[in-house]
């Protein structure tokens, strides 16, 4: 019967071996992704005693050694005061693991100092010679801060020197920094601009322990690897599986791991004769089995988190690099494909036959939110897809499950919803029944180059009008304006920044500022549905006296029916000249309504108009007297914050009043409401 069975299976795989070798159409390649290239360096400075009193840096180590696939490059560095060389950078291989499994049981805590900057200068001195077939990534481990000197200043100018010299000669290299705080003693801000910048991953180890789980977490995102789902049943590995290493971590109670191939054969140990590696520590197992029987492989274990089995296979799952870092209001791109023999597969058939998903969780976390992907079948078989709306800033996990029924495939990939390089405040002051609205948008100044950034203030209300003006630059590090709705509306301001970071990177952001209504809701409904309130309470009146009518010619009918049919017929022809009558009249209140408001509100403008023409005629003398006037103080930090008064103004009659902005003035008020949509 098992027999049997596993023939079956083998048919059911051999009908996916045939579409992908017989039938298998294939399109133009798009970019696969590179093999990795990671720079391993240790902080081995004497606070390591502390913060890792049992040296587990060396198994954490150890394992990420022992997980590097062949092809990949790597190397090892300490630092201290100095930087060593641990292990050479070149190409991985068996040989190349061996020694550096050797190399990682000598991590110590000895080393005085802590030089960021000389270390990722000699783990990087290839830094000139373009990486075209390998992805560059840093891994980082430190307790500290950037520590060369006992004097305070020369540290501050080094960590300056790593921010603004360092970190774009890396990031223009192609590099990406993922770094390691452990304690919270480390300085958790340059290591998070470090990863930030160049699309890194940073994370925080708040104890020893959890350096494993770090470590393993930063190596998915440096060495993206295929994998295949692993459960409380096993996984399974199809036919076109050439080999898979199995990272089982063990329960603390559990003293070992079997597994069980489809055949029932159980394996708890090395075993040459079937192609079985074994690898066992306290805390886990790594089992490498090449030419695996194909089918249901089950686990003897109660497994810990972060247990994974990856393979190697003809039938690969390719997913292209994707971003690390996004702020909330970015989607997510999301392109894979499937490759035989390094060519995408288009064959209908077999693509047809895929489902997928997107597991998203937060890290840590044991609730899941499912995410459907496209399944519908591309010509050129590369599936596209933007994941959107993670939530909050903080951490994901995101897992790719693509079930083709005889086999299956996952892939692993972290993300971090960043913080703004910027921050907000806002402000509402009400003085004599006025309302005015300010904003103070603050940058970092270890990201953003400020020389080199704009920021531009976007108003819209309900009413069709937008106004778009560039603020100043106030004390060199924000921007600073306020303003006085007149006109009763919905409001929307953003502020949109362009410009460069530190690193000389482009930096786009557009931060929503704001959202109200003005003065408050109840009055914007009125000013915005005037008509239909007054012909609703008009036809009410007339329905009223419609009906009262109705009544009163029903009884006289009913009354005199025989005798004055032709009197009622005459009254029924009254009644609607009575109808007529009332509608023509609400129209015509309405019409003189209207043209009153018109009058009324024409003359504001005009005089408005009056008043703006004669702040733009004015020599630059009275118009200084003015910006005078108009400009706050902010007392308790002596900055001058942009007084802008907001109302029906066209956009275009800003322009001329550019000497205002040389004091900060932002003049918005008076649109005139014929150019309301203009730019």
């Amino acid at each position: 019967m098992r027999t049997l069975i596993q023939g079956l299976l083998f048919i059911r795989l051999g009908f996916v071996t045939c579409l992908l070798s017989a039938g298998a159409t294939f399109a133009e390649e798009p970019a696969k992704p590179l093999p990795a290239d990671v720079r391993v360096i240790i902080d081995i400075s004497g606070s390591m005693k502390k913060t890792d009193p049992q040296n587990l840096r060396k198994p954490a180590v150890d394992l990420i050694v022992r997980l590097l696939p062949d092809n990949s490059k790597a190397g090892l560095w300490t630092f201290g005061q100095s930087v060593n060389m641990l292990m050479p950078h070149r190409v991985v291989s068996p040989q190349w693991r061996t020694e550096g499994a050797q190399k990682a049981a000598t991590i110590n805590s000895v080393a005085l100092f802590t030089n960021i900057g000389a270390a990722l200068e000699k783990a990087t001195d290839d830094y000139a010679t373009p990486a075209q077939d390998y992805r560059r990534n840093i891994i980082l481990l430190t307790d500290g801060v950037v520590d060369i000197s006992k004097e305070a200043v020369v540290n501050l100018n080094e960590r300056k020197r790593v921010l603004t010299e360092l970190l774009p000669r890396l990031k223009a290299s192609d590099y990406r920094i993922h770094t390691i705080a452990l304690s919270g003693d480390a300085d958790q801000e340059l290591m998070k601009k470090l990863s930030i910048a160049t699309d890194g991953i940073f994370e925080v180890a708040d104890t020893a322990d959890e350096l494993m789980a770090t470590f393993l977490r930063i190596f998915d995102q440096a060495v993206p690897a295929e994998r295949v789902p692993l459960d409380e049943n096993g996984f399974l590995v199809d036919a076109s599986i050439q080999e898979f290493t199995a990272l089982i971590f063990r329960r603390a109670e559990v003293p070992a791991t079997i597994i069980v191939a489809p055949d029932g054969k159980e394996y708890s140990d090395t075993d040459p004769q079937h192609n079985v590696n074994w690898y066992r520590t306290s805390k886990y197992d790594l089992i490498t089995v090449q030419n695996p029987v194909a089918g249901q492989w089950k686990v003897k274990t109660d497994m810990a988190p972060n247990s994974r089995v990856t393979v190697v296979s003809n039938l690969q799952l390719v997913v292209a690099p994707m971003k690390s870092n996004i702020k909330s209001s970015q989607a997510l791109d999301l392109t894979y494909s499937f490759q035989e023999n390094n060519k995408t597969i288009t064959n209908k058939e077999f693509l047809g036959l895929l489902t997928g998903k997107v597991l998203v969780s937060t890290q840590g976390a044991q609730e899941l939110t499912e995410i459907e992907v496209n399944n519908e079948v591309p010509a050129d078989g590369v599936f596209r897809q933007q994941l959107k709306s993670f939530g909050e800033k903080g951490e994901y996990d995101l897992t790719l499950v693509i079930d083709g029924k005889t086999f299956k495939r996952e892939f692993v990939h972290h993300v971090n919803i960043t913080d703004s390089a910027f921050k907000l405040e806002k402000r509402l002051d009400e003085t004599g029944g006025k309302k005015t609205y300010g904003y103070t948008l603050t940058a970092d100044l270890e990201t953003v180059d400020v020389d080199n950034t704009k920021v531009t203030a976007v108003i819209k209300n309900s009413k069709d009008k937008s106004l778009e003006q560039q603020l100043n630059t106030i004390g060199k590090d924000h921007w600073e304006f306020s303003f006085a709705p007149v006109q009763p509306a919905r409001y929307e301001i953003a502020l949109r920044v362009e410009g460069k970071q530190i690193d000389g990177s482009p930096l786009t952001e557009t931060i929503k500022a704001d959202q109200f209504s003005f003065p408050d809701e109840a009055s914007v409904a009125a000013a915005e549905h005037p008509v239909e309130s007054e012909t609703t309470a008009s036809s009410s009146v007339a329905t009223e006296s419609a009906e009262h009518e109705d009544t009163e010619a029903e009884a006289d009918k009913h009354a005199e029916a025989d005798e004055h049919a032709e009197a009622g017929a005459e009254e029924e022809s009254d009644n609607l000249l009575l109808y007529i009558s009332i509608g023509v009249g609400n129209l015509l209140v309405l019409v003189l309504g209207y043209v009153a408001y018109r009058l009324i509100g024409g003359k504001g403008s005009k005089d408005e108009l009056a008043e703006i023409e004669k702040t733009l005629s004015a020599n630059p003398a009275s118009l200084q007297k003015e910006a005078d006037k108009k400009t706050t103080i902010d007392v308790s930090d002596d900055h001058q914050t942009a007084d802008i008064p907001m109302g029906d103004m066209p956009a275009p009659e800003l322009t001329a009043a550019d000497d205002l902005m040389a004091e900060n003035l932002f003049p918005l008020d008076n649109m005139d409401e014929s150019d309301n949509n203009k730019p």
